[in-house]
């Protein structure tokens, strides 16, 4: 039995009087339309993942109370005149704790509630090594692509008197505390949000198309990073990230790239005290360049090797594009949750 028959509840056994569609299993066409039924599908996914997004987001909130309950509960002593205090290493186990289970829990339970086989949700298999070490090289002069967006995007809101910001980390002085913080900020990411992203949203949503699974799961990893900074940066790393998962079939791939764009991140960050800024500034133009060579030389490469490496799937879907986009988008669970993911978002917008 196909995942697609499996999350909606299908048999393999064609049933009097229907027929088969491939992403949309077994139905009747008397009693519903093919594409009435493509779109109660898509509804249901958009207010799964908006569910799952609002539990992400509620857990987020909330880290702060469950910070309280179990420093009170396991670190008794560390409630000095009334404030809570934890050591660096305490403290940065705690935020990995409430980073993974805001962001597993709620869309592990997303993919449990339509039946995803292990395999589909989190397709960690082999790829040929030309397409995921050339993928890697795509996916840095992504990443290069990406900040230059950012930039420009931030220019032009300081242009018309708006700035934005993003939440900065004091970083640990302690070793442990240092440890934790590089894998709170590269590991973690790199795994967690890969699989959440590119693997449980987007491959539940190929059914309805690569390209609409690419770019609403491009989206929505977007929209929740939650400052303006970041979300046009992962959108579009995202999409170049998302293609090459569905290229390479792996989500190795994505693992990889996402790992060495947090690394080079933090290691600037590391970097930035100790030198000048001219040298800074130097230093990463060295390294954008060398990304977006490698990158280009990798597309030549890989296009010689493979006519179609940019060719996507035709899609089986019976409904355009925008209207799957527009059905998707309106489902009422995700609008409440593109509406949290904003107001959160107000704090690191001011005026200038």
């Amino acid at each position: 039995m196909s995942f697609y028959e499996e999350q909606n509840g299908f048999s393999e056994k064609q049933d009097s009087g229907t027929v088969y569609h491939t992403g949309n299993g077994f139905y009747n066409p008397y009693i519903e339309p093919l594409w009435k039924k493509e779109k109660r599908l898509i509804r249901e996914a958009g207010n799964g993942i908006g569910l799952a997004s609002l539990g992400y987001v509620a857990l987020s909130l909330f880290a702060g109370i469950f910070y309280a309950i179990i420093v009170q509960l396991i670190f008794p002593a560390a409630n000095i005149h009334g404030s809570l205090y934890l050591s660096e290493t305490a403290e940065w186990l705690f935020n990995l704790f409430i980073y993974t289970v805001s962001l597993l829990l709620p869309f592990g339970i997303y993919a449990l509630c339509l039946k995803m086989p292990f395999k589909v949700a989190l397709p960690f298999r082999k790829a040929k090594a030309d397409l995921t070490f050339g993928g890697v090289l795509i996916g840095l002069g992504m990443g290069v692509l990406a900040s230059y967006v950012t930039s420009y995007l931030q220019i032009g809101l300081e242009a018309v008197g708006i700035g934005i910001t993003m939440p900065e980390y004091e970083v640990p002085k302690t070793v442990p505390g240092i440890i934790l913080y590089v894998i709170a900020l590269t590991v973690a990411p790199a795994f967690i949000e890969e699989i959440i992203f590119r693997g449980i949203v987007m491959q539940s949503l190929r059914r309805f198309g690569d390209i609409f699974a690419l770019v609403s799961s491009a989206l929505i990893f977007g929209i929740f990073h939650l400052n303006l900074i970041q979300m046009p940066f992962a959108f579009f790393l995202s999409l170049g990230i998302g293609y090459l998962v569905l290229r390479t079939g792996s989500l190795w791939v994505g693992v990889i790239i996402h790992f060495i764009n947090n690394s080079v991140a933090v290691a600037f960050e590391f970097l930035y005290p100790h030198i000048t800024e001219e040298a800074y500034y130097m230093a990463n133009s060295v390294y954008n360049l060398i990304c977006v060579i490698l990158s280009v030389i990798a597309i030549a490469v890989l296009l010689g090797k493979y006519k179609d490496m940019f060719r996507f799937e035709p899609s089986k879907s019976v409904l355009a594009p925008g209207k799957r986009t527009v059905y998707f988008l309106t489902s009422p669970a995700l609008i409440v949750a593109m509406i949290a993911a904003v107001v959160m978002t107000l704090p690191y917008i001011y005026l200038l």
